[in-house]
């Protein structure tokens, strides 16, 4: 699914009310609207981290959801010190957008709050399925990010121009 499509995934939670000594279960849902992972939004939502990581486990209690990860990799970290290990990931509704499956492993974006120390999953992050290409096309993007005026599409040279260092032109050549 892709968010040009306008589709919308659907994630179910689970609440359960107590109200004078009987519980009650009801399922809400949850309209999660998809962002790909493309260069253009890396760059404009300018995400605090970014890790390859499996999920274990989500857990939901009425309207908090915590999405319990293991980290596999570390792209990208910002102010919250993250361990290669168990991490939960929170929302800040009653809602876990993007949705995650448990024993899947994806490639998650997203913001922190430096103020509790802890990761967010929140609307506007990404979680795809991970894939390595994927996870090599992010580490580019971040150092477009870091360097701005360093990159590949410098007027005048071709790429394998700039990769060589030389100019495409021979009579710029120096001699």
């Amino acid at each position: 699914m892709s968010a040009a499509s306008g589709r919308v995934q659907e994630a179910r939670k689970e609440c359960i009310v107590s109200l004078q000594g009987k519980e009650f279960s009801f399922l809400e849902r949850c309209k999660c609207k998809p962002i790909k992972a493309t260069q253009k939004t890396y760059l404009r939502n300018n995400y605090n981290y970014v890790i390859r990581a499996k999920v274990k486990e989500v857990k939901t209690k009425c309207h908090d959801v915590t999405a319990v990860v293991e980290v596999k990799e570390i792209l990208k970290s910002s102010l919250v010190n993250i361990p290669r290990d168990t991490v939960n990931l929170y929302t800040n509704s009653g809602c876990l957008c993007p949705p995650l499956n448990a024993n899947e492993e994806y490639i998650i974006m997203g913001y922190e709050d430096e103020e509790r120390s802890r990761l967010l999953l929140v609307e506007g992050s990404i979680a795809e399925k991970w894939k390595d290409r994927l996870g090599k096309k992010v580490k580019r993007w971040d150092q477009k990010l870091r360097h701005p005026g360093k990159g590949r599409n410098e007027p005048g040279q071709s790429d394998s121009a700039q990769k060589s260092g030389r100019a495409t032109n021979p009579r710029q050549r120096r001699n």
